[in-house]
């Protein structure tokens, strides 16, 4: 057996955790001994503290690394003689490491398997048996998926890294190993075999990191967890404002007006669209609405994604759709199709063929690009646009509250993060308001 110990963050300027590399008939373990140090006492050559007086403590340190190095052989060794030759699994080393060196309990099956109870949530969520602990209604579609990308992208962290992952070894260690890996990292590639790398961004890592605190939530409240180290505000979920496109009101009518009477592929997808555009609800839901949810002058749906009633009236342009079309609106075709022709659509409209820049965050690197505006336009573009144009609106502006109700944001600061509304925007927004308080009180 081949023993090597290593520093967690051999840069950071704080005291960081060792792991010792075990690499044993062909087989790999990365355990996490109880010593930690500071990266400027450790000596990367010798694997041990420097022997300096600023660490006076080095003698008693290397000591008991010296000690772990022995227990690993020792405990090694002992269960081959116990188990006629039999390797043992680096899962069954590192409990016997945990229990003999680090005096812990020996951990319950259940216990070590995290993979195991994050699977038993996805097929709940997929039978709709787990319920939402806010709105009390099953897990969309949508979210399952989400979660079993997260679940895939665990496994292959534990398989390339031979990081071995349970309800005791996600901690702020792993947090910073972790995304670092989603960030930078590689993985094989499922049909060439070749390695790739992963390089998401942040708003994708911060959706992973989400759903592993979701899974240790409900792990504690099982009581199957009680290393508490991911509620550290360090265990944080990484997010970052999108800088997604809307419609202005403008571009909204030009649109509208487009004559495409000779394309009857390009003028249901619009026409769709314009609906998202008046209606603020998401592509999922105004891409199936029926005649029958159209009564007295409102349209009343229930929302795909967060199975929520919603009441809202129907706008002039929506009513035309309606009768353009006798009342039966035009049948969807894919989300990712709609994409395309909606691109298709935006190249025809001189105003979105200004150049815009989006600014990200991928592979931990900021990157700022340039677009024409009409190839960042998208079916979730309508619903930004109708929660922008009517915060913004210059005549009667919608209350923020309303608007709210048609997007189903709970809070205020969730809603201002999603319109796309520019400081210069607000100042417009302000000169315009004292401009209209100044007519008044001339009028009065």
């Amino acid at each position: 057996m081949n023993i090597s110990f290593y520093l967690t963050r051999p840069t950071a300027n704080i005291e960081t955790s060792i792991y010792a590399r075990l690499c044993y008939s062909g087989l790999k373990l990365k355990w996490f001994t109880p010593e930690k140090i500071c990266p400027s006492y450790w000596n990367k050559d010798n694997q041990r503290a420097k022997q300096t007086g600023k660490f006076k403590e080095y003698p008693e340190f290397n000591a008991r690394l010296n000690n772990i190095e022995s227990y690993i052989n020792n405990i090694y060794r002992r269960y081959l003689n116990d188990h006629g030759g039999k390797i043992p699994t680096p899962e069954i080393l590192k409990d016997l490491f945990d229990t003999e060196i680090k005096k812990r309990e020996p951990l319950a099956e259940k216990e070590r398997s995290f993979f195991g109870f994050f699977e038993e949530l996805i097929n709940q969520s997929k039978k709709g048996v787990r319920l939402h602990p806010k709105t009390g209604k099953p897990i969309s579609n949508n979210t399952v998926k989400t979660y079993v990308t997260t679940f895939k992208h665990l496994s292959e962290f534990q398989l390339n890294y031979g990081r071995e992952i349970n309800f005791n070894s996600i901690d702020l260690d792993f947090y910073n190993d972790y995304v670092e890996y989603l960030m930078t990292g590689k993985k094989l590639h499922p049909k060439t075999g070749h390695l790739i790398s992963l390089n998401l961004s942040s708003n994708t890592i911060g959706k992973h990191i989400q759903i592993i605190k979701l899974v240790l939530n409900e792990g504690t409240e099982r009581g199957l967890y009680t290393n508490k180290s991911f509620k550290s505000k360090r265990f944080v979920t990484i997010r970052e404002d999108s800088d997604s496109i809307y419609l202005c009101e403008k571009e909204v009518q030009e649109l509208e007006c487009l004559d495409i009477s000779n394309n009857a592929r390009l003028e249901k997808v619009r026409d769709l669209f314009l609906i998202g555009c008046r209606t603020g609800l998401r592509y999922s839901d105004y891409s199936i609405l029926k005649a029958d949810q159209i009564k007295d002058g409102f349209i009343e749906t229930i929302q795909t994604k967060t199975n929520a009633p919603v009441v809202i009236p129907i706008h002039n342009t929506v009513k035309k759709i309606i009768e353009k079309y006798n009342g039966v609106l035009p049948k969807s075709i894919s989300n990712q199709k709609t994409n395309a022709y909606l691109k298709e659509l935006g190249k025809m409209l001189p105003s979105l063929t200004v150049t815009t820049s989006k600014t990200f965050t991928k592979g931990g690197i900021r990157i700022v690009k340039n677009y024409k505006k009409w190839e960042l336009l998208c079916t979730h573009t309508a619903r930004r646009s109708f929660a922008t144009n009517e915060f913004l609106a210059e005549d009667y502006p919608t209350p923020t509250i309303t608007i709210m109700a048609i997007t189903g944001h709970k809070t205020e600061k969730a809603f201002l993060r999603y319109i796309r509304v520019t400081p210069s925007g607000h100042a417009k927004l302000l000169q315009r308001n004292w401009t209209n308080r100044n007519k008044l009180r001339v009028a009065g």
